[in-house]
């Protein structure tokens, strides 16, 4: 049910865009809201120059909180994944279990328990004047599955690629936190969280980051605009390891940009960071600080 909804969500999008001379964005049957991170005269600006052929849906508190939901359990051994949401007037609550509704593949020693998450974000995110570094460890979103979205970081400070058969085809797995998301991978031979084609074919949405801008695939569409600059501290510090190279990449430095009708979102890529390089939107600090989890990095210059 959640693929599909996004997979048609994101094709309304697209088809809307594409059909439309003045690029309009697609209608949709909640009220929507326009959120937009501006381009300023700031050295880095937060939003790099929109293409025509993407568009992002902005819906209102009750359309989002109505997204928050778990497909059919399909792991047996493990308890049947939960995922809702409530809207109360501008914030959205969700709440999750934390288990997924696609095929887990064992990474590390114990199988994903059931959590009792809870998450508070805004309906109608502000952009920030400056943006906000995410977590070094610890969630930073969360997906519409109600599973937990991790940073580029491992418990050892490196990359979390530097460690060889950590994240199953799906790019998630579980750890002593328990099962998260840190890139949105897919597989031909493994039910994922969504399918080479789908994600291939259009953005799909993916979840929201704690700042309330949504996330979507991007991994066949757009290229970070971070750089591998330090090999060395690829597998002990990846956030020195790369660098921002403003322009090198479709995205800017949280890996989001903002559509021709002024929605920003951000989208996961293939490359460091994989999902968001840092908050474009004013984010609570409990969340952006990682919901409580060990560790953590000051914000960063660029």
């Amino acid at each position: 049910m959640l693929r599909l909804l996004a997979l048609l969500l994101a094709f309304v999008m697209v088809a809307a865009a594409c059909s439309s001379d003045t690029d309009t964005a697609p209608d949709t049957a909640a009220a929507a809201t326009t959120t937009a991170v501006p381009n300023d005269d700031t050295d880095e600006p937060l939003a790099s120059e929109p293409d025509a052929d993407v568009a992002v849906a902005s819906l209102d508190c009750e359309a989002i909180a109505a997204l928050f939901e778990a497909g059919p359990s399909v792991n047996p051994n493990l308890a049947d994944p939960e995922s809702s949401a409530t809207c109360d007037a501008e914030t959205v609550t969700i709440t999750s279990n934390g288990i997924p509704d696609y095929t887990y593949i064992q990474t590390s020693p114990g199988d994903p328990t059931a959590q009792d998450y809870e998450w508070t974000i805004p309906a109608s995110p502000v952009a920030a004047d400056e943006p906000t570094a995410v977590a070094m460890l610890g969630p930073i979103a969360v997906a519409l599955n109600g599973v937990p979205i991790y940073g580029a970081t491992e418990g050892t400070g490196g990359d979390v690629l530097s460690l060889e058969g950590a994240l199953s085809e799906c790019g998630s797995h579980n750890g002593p936190t328990g099962f998260h998301i840190h890139i949105v991978s897919t597989s031909e031979l493994t039910d994922c969280l969504f399918s080479p084609v789908e994600v291939e074919t259009a953005p799909q949405l993916v979840g929201y980051s704690f700042d309330g801008y949504p996330i979507y695939t991007g991994n066949d569409q757009f290229t970070s605009s971070w750089q591998l600059t330090d090999e060395s501290l690829f597998a002990s510090d990846t956030w020195s390891a790369h660098s921002f190279v403003e322009g090198s990449g479709d995205l800017d430095q949280c890996n989001g940009r903002t559509d021709v009708d002024g929605n920003y979102a951000y989208y996961t890529t293939d490359t460091f960071p994989y999902t968001l390089g840092c908050y474009s939107g004013v984010v609570d600090e409990t969340l952006a600080a990682g919901a409580g989890a060990p560790g953590g990095r000051p914000p960063r210059d660029g």
